[in-house]
């Protein structure tokens, strides 16, 4: 990457380079992705199009979408939020998640979450890490907000 990264709210424009990280990451680790499936447009439309308070958080280098993080309302649970952050290889080590994640945490506050959960792949070791880094600084920017990381 050369360009200095750019972050941004995402758009339904962004849909295909989403959906296009997504599916890579989910074609190269399957559910250690963090995805539970292959992605689809339904699956990213609603926290797209802002249903329920998601969002969905995008960084471009180069011209091109390197991450995205997404915040997904719980549909079960009044008030809670789901945050996951994906990234290409080559966008990884170099703070962007760590920004993404933080866009998604302040939103999450800003649209009256109180709790707000990580989506950690199950066997990554390196999610569980970032996430665990993450925690304290969402907790800062959340004010109130609980944030945890599942077991």
């Amino acid at each position: 990457m050369t360009t200095e990264p750019t972050f941004r709210k995402a758009t339904k424009a962004d849909a295909e380079a989403v959906l296009g990280i997504g599916r890579r990451l989910w074609d190269e680790l399957g559910e250690q992705s963090g995805f539970t499936q292959r992605p689809t447009e339904e699956g990213l439309g609603r926290p797209l199009a802002g249903d329920g308070g998601g969002a969905v958080f995008v960084c471009e280098t180069d011209g091109a979408v390197c991450g995205f993080s997404a915040l997904v309302p719980d549909l079960q649970e009044a008030g809670e939020a789901a945050m996951g952050v994906w990234l290409v290889p080559e966008a990884r080590g170099k703070g962007i998640g760590r920004e993404l994640a933080l866009m998604a945490t302040d939103h999450a506050r800003s649209a009256g979450f109180q709790k707000l959960r990580g989506i950690i792949p199950k066997q990554n070791e390196p999610a569980l890490s970032f996430f665990s880094e993450i925690a304290s600084l969402a907790q800062m920017v959340g004010q109130s907000m609980q944030y945890e990381l599942p077991l």
